[in-house]
């Protein structure tokens, strides 16, 4: 039995089919997890290593260089990173997107186990995996009160963050403000000599009673309990009655060489929030968390907890100031609300050309029941709901009627000849069955390059591949099932169908197609003289292509700017410094919330009002800040940048400058950052390479100390202790972990003089100055040491402004300044541009391979289709004309909308879908001849018959494509930057196409039979032209 004929005598099996399919798609729906954007993760592992009282340089020495030498060995590893920095050392290690980390980590910690040796102060280098995810904060809580800010994060600590932590879908959570609490052991160094005792001693007693000894088991009455010695100090106050010696003359107790003081650790950092000092939370979530359904937990969550101070009298009050939940309900509401106005317009095209609500019906009924679908796809794939797949539901939304448009005007044609309606049903859909079929595999096909490349760009595209093409696939089984069904039921057939007049454009358009059914003198070279000029305006129209982008900056309400302050400036001074920015900051208009962070990470961020989250605003906004950030005293730099959507900024590259010699790399460092200002586009420069940073370099004697039964490591650890203070241990106080540290009465040297005459006992009895036994003096190094593949490299952030192209900014320094400044370095250095840059060119080579690679299974498809090696090469011959319309589409765009609708990778894609998309017109034309030469018709009518009957249905199925997509490429609002240049392409490219594929398809057509008849006649073996139909 044939399929359709199956299908139209089974309307149940079909009706519980579609039944079916949409309700597990509305259940997968409810299980998948929403968020901003697609997942994706470059493979990293980190391994922190922590070196107390170190310098950079110290550091890169003795312990990354160590690590170094074994991770290289790592397997699969791609690249390798370090800095080195006062106190510790991080090496990242990035593999290739598809690795698996789990194993990965089991390698790097067997290769660890082969470091020869770590410095004896150097903790164990912790391995972890790390994520881009790791750093995205979808929650940023403050807390309001008149409470001092270390007592209020000590509430926080042991309060708040556990109940946060504990509700599902929290990765983590970390308080900024404030100090931690610590139990400060303050040694009198001469107290210390006066009873006897050394610094190590002090050290081992501490430790040694502030631990939980196992002491095996013992076997009583048939049980076995554990024995455990109990020494771990539970109350600070008890530290003081450790026994630090035994002497003849008494026990030395810890009291009676040192104070003990239970409080907070020395502020190594400053939070404010608009202006006041403050203490706040950052929540991230685990890999796969619902974000909006996880927001609305931790919501609740404070406001219980805001209860609960409340019934306790305490002046403490939680609240969000930011949340991701904001941008995303905005971004996603925008998609929801463009995909329902581009169905409603493309149903209202239907109505246009069908005149038959219920025709309409027919045809509209297959929207929801392909782009519902999608979900289920989408949930079995493990992929998330965000903006992306969205925006490829809402292109979908006007691609999905294509089929359906197809088989319903086809089967109207059917039953205009006569037929009864479930003659015309099944006829109509057996005819072009196989021209659906063969669209819908050309526009899946352009996907499956996409899916098999692992950049980060195509792990973004991946979501709207998946969405498109579900979408396209179940509206051709909606189309072949639910169609000829819905025909059957609402259309009357027979003598009761009254045929449709034929419109002014379809009369033209027989007339032309009329004229190609007789081979006329002097025919082929007009018609030669056409296909020429289509292809010289095709060439032309590609100067019209912009510079190239990578990935839209986005438009959250959110402008971040980073301080560079200068070397050796302690935290209250930096905070003290960004003082009269942040007064600036708070009196703008625009200005909702702003916050600022000194210590460690070095800036702040401004939240602006949510009538000012669009683009223009935004950019006007971010402008305006670089003046005051530029006068303000007491840095290097200070940066104001747009809050990106993506790891790599689209609006930002890196330069990366290696070599051997630290002294030359920072001269070479100082040079490239000035040309790199100076280069046309740019608005700032960041390096990593930053000097001037004060130390005291203390050089021991190891001669001298061996003399005096010392040696470098015990130096180390006193000189630690009395400057900056030595963690010795922890002791857990109500669960939570707190820090022993060792300091001296004054735990700051003010000058090399004191630090030279600081006495401590040796193991011999000895008194010494740590002027015996080491060279003290005061000098300058670099704050971290970065190094790229184990050599020193500094590393350059550029940002550019947002109507400069990252293509041609790029070219200019590489092209202006490299060559030049490699010519003066030599071959032992390197130059490179990294970050948005080179995953801008690794995208472009994977985005021209996988079009190269569409265009040849769209090929092999058609060959398979029409059994023709040479007939695809018409139907591939209107993918130019889509690119060149796809050009001036984002072209015009451009002009329109210059913030929104970017020449960037996403909208780079869009010529890839428009490959698949703009073939289909062509496979019906030729797919319909053939029917009709089956059927006996002359070659040249078949032809002209295709030509003119495919013509409605093609401008209706691309005018309902069109139409559904363009709220999505002229609309502007929250995530229309993700999206807008590529719906620009599709519309564009499509438009296009299809004025000129209209005319080409049938002129190549015919061109062919004009030669193939000369070519026939000329051996004799072909029949007299027909006659020109009248």
């Amino acid at each position: 039995m044939n399929p359709i004929q199956a299908v139209v005598s089974r309307p149940y099996t079909v009706a519980v089919g579609v039944i079916l399919v949409v309700l597990f798609s509305v259940i997968a729906f409810d299980r998948i997890p929403v968020q901003l954007k697609p997942i994706v993760d470059l493979p990293r592992i980190s391994v922190n290593t922590t070196y107390r009282g170190a310098s950079a340089q110290e550091v890169e020495e003795q312990v990354t260089r160590e690590l170094e030498e074994v991770l290289q060995n790592v397997e699969g590893l791609s690249e390798m990173t370090s800095t080195s920095a006062q106190g510790g050392s991080s090496i990242l290690l990035e593999f290739d997107y598809g690795f698996d980390t789990r194993a990965g980590i089991v390698d790097v910690i067997n290769k660890l186990n082969q470091v020869p040796s770590l410095p004896e102060e150097a903790d164990e280098p912790i391995v972890a995996i790390s994520s881009a995810r790791d750093n995205e904060v979808i929650n940023w809580v403050m807390v309001r009160s008149r409470y001092e800010v270390n007592r209020l994060r000590r509430l926080i600590e042991d309060e708040v963050e556990s109940r946060i932590e504990r509700v599902p879908g929290v990765s983590s959570l970390f308080v900024v403000g404030g100090s931690p609490r610590e139990v400060k052991i303050q040694i009198d160094p001469e107290l210390l000599i006066a009873r006897g005792v050394t610094f190590d001693e002090v050290f081992d007693s501490i430790r040694g009673a502030n631990l939980n000894v196992r002491g095996g088991t013992v076997e009583t009455s048939g049980r076995q309990p554990i024995v455990r010695t109990v020494g771990r100090a539970i109350e600070a106050a008890d530290l003081g009655d450790i026994i630090v010696k035994e002497l003849a003359a008494g026990s030395v107790r810890l009291s009676d060489v040192a104070t003990i003081f239970d409080g907070y650790r020395e502020k190594s950092g400053f939070v404010h929030m608009n202006g006041i000092e403050a203490v706040g939370m950052g929540v991230r979530r685990q890999a796969g968390a619902n974000v909006v359904d996880l927001i609305a937990d931790i919501d609740e969550v404070i406001e219980e907890i805001n209860r609960d101070f409340e019934v306790r009298n305490l002046d403490v009050e939680l609240y969000a100031v930011y949340k991701e939940t904001t941008y995303i309900e905005q971004a996603m509401g925008f998609v929801r609300q463009n995909l329902l106005f581009g169905a409603v317009l493309a149903t209202l095209v239907l109505l246009f050309f069908l005149r038959s609500f219920r025709s309409v019906i027919i045809a509209a009924v297959t929207i929801p029941i392909s782009l519902v679908s999608v979900f289920l796809v989408l949930s079995a794939a493990d992929r998330t709901l965000n903006v992306i797949s969205l925006a490829g539901l809402a292109f979908a939304s006007g691609m999905v009627v294509d089929n359906a448009v197809v088989v319903l005007e086809n089967i109207f044609r059917h039953l205009e000849q006569g037929k009864g309606r479930i003659r015309a049903a099944v006829d109509g859909g057996r005819e072009v069955w196989g021209g659906v079929l063969a669209s819908t595999l050309t526009t899946v096909a352009v996907f499956v390059p996409i899916l098999l490349e692992a950049d980060e760009a195509s792990q973004l595209f991946t979501d709207i591949a998946i969405a498109i093409s579900a979408a396209v696939a179940f509206s051709l089984v909606a189309a072949l099932t639910v169609v000829p069904v819905l025909s059957t039921l609402l259309f009357r057939g027979g003598g009761n169908f009254v045929p449709r007049r034929k419109g002014l454009v379809e009369r033209a358009y027989g007339r032309f197609c009329t004229g190609l059914e007789a081979r006329r003198p002097g025919s082929a070279p007009a018609k030669i003289g056409f296909c020429a000029l289509v292809a010289a305006l095709s060439c032309a129209s590609f100067k019209l292509a912009p510079a190239a982008e990578y990935l839209p900056t986005g438009n959250r309400n959110l402008v971040m700017f980073f301080s560079d302050p200068i070397p050796g400036t302690r935290p209250e001074a930096i905070a003290e410094n960004l003082r009269p920015l942040e007064e600036w900051i708070l009196s703008q208009p625009e200005t909702e919330r702003a916050f600022t962070v000194s210590g460690g990470f070095n800036g702040g961020g401004v939240i602006l009002k949510g009538e000012y989250g669009d683009g223009d605003t935004l950019a006007e906004f971010h402008q305006r800040m670089f003046g005051p950030a530029m006068t303000t005293a007491g840095f290097r730099s200070i940066v104001p940048v747009r809050s990106s959507l993506f790891e790599n900024p689209g609006k930002q590259f890196e330069v990366e400058l290696s070599g051997p010699d630290l002294a030359l790399l920072e001269e070479t460092a100082r040079d490239l950052e000035g040309r790199l200002r100076a280069t046309p586009g740019v608005t700032s420069v960041r390096s990593s390479l930053v000097s001037g940073q004060p130390e005291l370099r203390i050089t021991v004697d190891e001669v001298r100390a061996k003399d005096l039964d010392l040696d470098v490591a015990e130096v180390g650890r006193i000189v630690e202790a009395l400057v900056a203070g030595r963690r010795i241990t922890e002791m857990v106080d109500g669960g939570r972990e707190v820090d022993l540290n060792v300091v001296a009465p004054q735990s700051r040297v003010q000058s090399r003089e004191d630090l030279a005459g600081l006495r401590f006992l040796t193991r011999a009895n000895k008194v010494v100055s740590l002027g015996d036994v080491a060279g003290v003096r005061r000098t300058v190094g670099p704050q971290s040491i970065r190094r790229l593949e184990r050599q020193r490299n500094a590393l350059f952030t550029v940002n550019i402004a947002q109507d400069a192209p990252l293509e041609e900014v790029v070219d200019r320094v590489e092209n202006d300044i490299f060559p030049g400044l490699l010519a003066e370095l030599g071959p032992a250095y390197s130059l490179r541009v990294g970050g948005s840059a080179d995953a801008l060119r690794t995208t472009l080579g994977a985005l021209s391979s996988g079009f190269g690679l569409s265009i040849l299974i769209i090929y092999l498809l058609l060959v398979a289709l029409f059994r023709s090696w040479l007939s695809p090469f018409v139907i591939l011959a209107t993918v130019p004309l889509a690119l060149s319309g796809g050009l001036v589409g984002i072209r015009v765009a451009a002009e329109l909308s210059p913030g929104d609708a970017a020449f960037d990778v996403i909208s780079m894609l869009g010529f890839v879908i428009l490959a698949g998309l703009v073939v289909n017109n062509a496979i019906l034309i030729v797919h319909q001849r053939n029917n009709f030469e089956a059927q006996g018709v002359s070659r040249r009518k078949a032809l002209a018959d295709a030509a003119r009957t495919r013509l409605r249905p093609i401008l209706m199925s691309v005018t309902t494509t069109v139409v559904g997509m363009l709220p999505l490429a002229v609309g502007g609002g929250a995530g229309a930057e993700l999206y807008q240049g590529l719906g620009a392409v599709i519309v564009g490219g499509l438009f296009f196409s299809t004025v000129f594929t209209l005319i080409l398809v049938p002129v190549l057509l015919s061109l062919g039979e004009d030669v193939r008849e000369t070519f026939a006649r000329t051996r004799g073996r072909v029949d007299p032209l027909p006659a020109p139909a009248s």
